[in-house]
């Protein structure tokens, strides 16, 4: 990180080429260098608000085709409509931070993946 630092710092544009771009992803971090995230644009993938919002995304990601594609498509249509529920409503609660959870937990769109492909593992076999 620190070399990236120093390359980003380069003020003469004779040394770094003109279509030079960087493309960088990151979880927050205290380490991380300032000079990289002040130098840079911020791009953000915010959960849509409120439980219809989250249900609709988490449904259109999995695209048509994944969804019409089980072999036990009535049993998996009304588990992965579960599923997306519980998914929405769990990105609802993180609102309200450590209230009623032993233990934080980031819960994320691979998560509702990760599940999402384990229930159709599971109806296929």
């Amino acid at each position: 990180m620190p070399e990236l630092e120093k390359i980003n710092e380069l003020q003469d544009g004779n040394l770094i080429h003109p279509e030079y771009r960087l493309w960088l992803t990151s979880m927050p971090s205290s380490v991380f260098p300032v000079p990289v995230l002040q130098g840079g644009l911020k791009l953000t993938n915010e959960p849509p608000k409120g439980l219809k919002a989250n249900m609709t995304r988490s449904l259109t990601d999995i695209g048509e085709a994944r969804y019409e594609g089980c072999t036990k498509s009535r049993e998996y249509k009304k588990l992965v409509f579960a599923l997306a529920y519980f998914h929405a409503a769990i990105l609802e609660r993180r609102k309200y931070g450590a209230i009623g959870w032993n233990i934080a937990y980031e819960w994320m769109n691979s998560d509702f993946n990760t599940s999402e492909l384990n229930l159709r593992m599971y109806l296929d076999e």
